[in-house]
């Protein structure tokens, strides 16, 4: 790491000085300054100055900033849903412009940016939770895919180990780490998991910022690391997903220091397959979508490194550490896909994004542009600069799963959840772009024998904050954004809704309280009998396990959701009380013990099916149907 005097030296140049060879073979002359690019020397004076660095003063800034800005919004109680509630992140936003372009008008030095990269990702939490305010639901509340995941981490706090969200005998499919982490907080804090996912988004969300910064000012410098974090943040971010984020965030950096030549000595095999690790057992679809171009970087670096089997050494200890990191998840599943075997329906959802945001880099906004100087870029600095094979080649692998996807869609209907690539290589796009102008900038500055003031690069950096997260708050505060809308709407277990939730659109209430005393006052506290439920955030509160998802497209892989559903519809066929006692003890899968309905006038229904009263006979079932809301529950005797 350079130190901070040294790049005093380049007022008009974000860059470090390279020195090495490139992944192709070109040498690049020592002193030879390269926009972005770190050099291979690290830069403290002495004990103490090797750790007073940008990634030390980042880290030490987030964490005393970001518990005070967490609890301000709360204090200050006000609306999330009026325009003033929105005037305070971006007041903070401007004062962080305004600031930054004040700092980095007299110093320009890492320490700087180091401050700037903490300040920025306390920002995130300020503006995150001031979305928040008034409602312990987070994104989305608990409807979809975010009832599901809260499902997911109310289940963790039942068991430890790798677990579907409704079957505990069967392990995950998706990746468990995020919800487990959830899980077994909310056991160490004594808070229901369900209260904590708010709380992990923003965490999580926040920390993507700090995260991208560390890892990216490892091969370049600090000030294009804070642009390329920040840049990709607006390019893709959901706080909802908030755990795709961060892995997305990790995952650009991690693969070059994994497969590409960087220009210092690579990340150390252990940290990386931690890494590694951290990414397949968080979210894992990344590696997937760029599995074709990390295949072929594996091939041009066997063709290129001066130690083949020095680097492929390396690799293969990078890849066990993050098996066995990642192993309690990938194991049981792959055990259990060669045993149970399964029936793969959740790719059958077909997006209105399928077929989207093929080409972001013609679009005609600030992003779209940014990404097309990426594109030209990677293709002209294909060999002069060590970042452009890499990406380039990433980008086209991601393209190459999603054609196949696309082939796969038309034929079968499974759509490999190709419309998620879009995300990646707009991203990969979007720091595309910002290497190639941190690249080109000084160089044609030289030619033109132009030395701009050093305070042109303060207020070009305070134009870049500004209008990144004014542009992210305006996105992700409420009423405009739907998700932040919903985490009001939704209703509160024991009945009411949060605080300021609005008079329109709000879901019904699911009386989960009165559920859970109504089956224990036939099985005992804590009772842990199959579930049938016709509303899914039963799941979400209580870790009960459950038979059967209402969404086909929610089941996974190995619940056989097809098989089970025929189960339903012979269950429902099953009209002699007896018969029906007996049937449903002994499915295919197991019992049924337990079944929450709708009631309609018509019947007892779960999804689309509909049960009759007069199958429930009171000799086999407990029938509770006085409650509050249009439930009825029916338990086992």
């Amino acid at each position: 790491m350079a130190h901070s005097a040294a790049r005093e030296k380049q007022p008009a140049d974000l860059a470090g000085a390279e020195s090495g060879h490139e992944p192709g073979g070109a040498a690049t002359p020592t002193g030879d300054v390269r926009a972005g690019e770190r050099p291979t020397k690290g830069a403290g004076r002495g004990p103490v100055g090797r750790w007073i660095n940008g990634g030390t003063v980042a880290v030490l800034t987030w964490l005393v900033a970001s518990p005070v800005v967490f609890f301000l919004p709360t204090l200050i109680g006000q609306d999330p849903l009026s325009s003033r509630a929105t005037t305070m992140p971006l007041v903070a936003a401007v004062c962080l412009a305004i600031g930054g372009f004040i700092v980095a008008s007299r110093w320009s030095g890492q320490i700087v940016a180091g401050l700037a990269a903490g300040l920025a990702a306390a920002w995130m939490t300020l503006m995150l939770r001031a979305a928040l305010v008034g409602t312990p639901f987070g994104f989305g509340g608990l409807y979809g895919d975010m009832g599901r995941t809260t499902a997911s981490a109310t289940r963790y706090t039942d068991t430890i180990v790798s677990s579907d969200t409704l079957v505990p005998s069967l392990p995950s499919e998706y990746p468990p780490f995020y919800t487990w982490l959830v899980g077994r907080a909310s056991l160490l804090f004594d808070i229901p998991a369900w209260k904590l996912i708010a709380d992990a988004e923003v965490l999580f969300m926040s920390a993507s910022i700090l995260v991208g910064f560390l890892l990216w000012r490892r091969l370049v410098n600090d000030w294009v690391a804070l642009a390329i974090t920040g840049m990709a943040m607006v390019a893709w971010s959901d706080p909802r997903k908030a755990y795709e984020v961060i892995t997305l965030v990790v995952f650009v950096p991690w693969a070059l220091e994994v497969f590409a030549r960087t220009p210092r000595v690579r990340m150390h095999w252990l940290p990386a397959g931690l890494l590694g690790g951290f990414i397949a057992m968080t979210y894992q679809a990344w590696m997937v979508y760029a599995a074709l171009g990390l295949i072929a970087l594996v091939v041009i670096a066997w063709r290129t490194e001066p130690d083949r089997w020095a680097y492929l050494r390396r690799l293969g200890l990078v890849v066990a550490v993050a098996f066995v990191v990642s192993s309690w998840y990938v194991v049981p599943f792959i055990w259990a896909t060669l045993t149970v075997g399964g029936q793969q329906v959740s790719d059958l959802y077909a997006s209105s994004s399928v077929n989207q945001g093929l080409f972001p880099f013609l679009e005609l906004t600030p992003l779209g542009l940014l990404q097309l100087v990426g594109l030209v870029g990677l293709v002209w600095l294909w060999r002069s600069a060590w970042w452009a094979r890499p990406l380039l080649v990433m980008i086209i692998g991601v393209y190459a799963y999603r054609m196949v996807m696309m082939v796969r869609f038309g034929l079968t209907g499974h759509t490999g959840f190709l419309h998620y690539t879009m995300r990646l290589y707009t991203v990969l796009f979007v720091i595309a772009g910002v290497l190639v102008l941190a690249h080109v900038a000084p160089i044609v500055l030289r030619r033109l024998r132009v030395t701009p003031p050093r305070r042109a690069a303060g207020a070009l950096l305070a134009v870049v904050l500004a209008w990144s997260a004014i542009g992210f708050t305006i996105t992700w505060m409420p009423p405009d954004n739907r998700y932040a809308l919903d985490a009001h709407k939704e209703p509160l277990p024991g009945g009411g809704y949060p605080e300021f939730a609005p008079n329109e659109g709000r879901r019904d209430w699911f009386p989960v309280d009165q559920v859970r005393q109504a089956v224990e006052g036939v099985l005992g506290p804590d009772p842990r009998r199959v579930t049938l439920a016709a509303d899914d955030r039963l799941y979400s509160y209580l870790p009960w396990p459950g038979y059967l998802d209402i969404n086909r497209t929610a089941g996974a892989t190995l619940s056989h959701w097809d098989d089970r559903f025929a189960e339903i519809k012979r269950l429902v066929a099953t009209t002699d009380p007896k018969a029906f006692a007996a049937a449903s003890r002994e499915t295919e899968f197991g019992p049924i013990d337990i079944f929450v309905l709708r009631e309609k006038p018509d019947g007892w229904t779960w999804g689309g099916q509909r049960f009759t009263p007069a199958q429930f006979a009171p000799e086999y079932w407990t029938v509770v149907d006085d409650l509050e809301a249009d439930f009825v529950v029916v338990i086992r005797r």
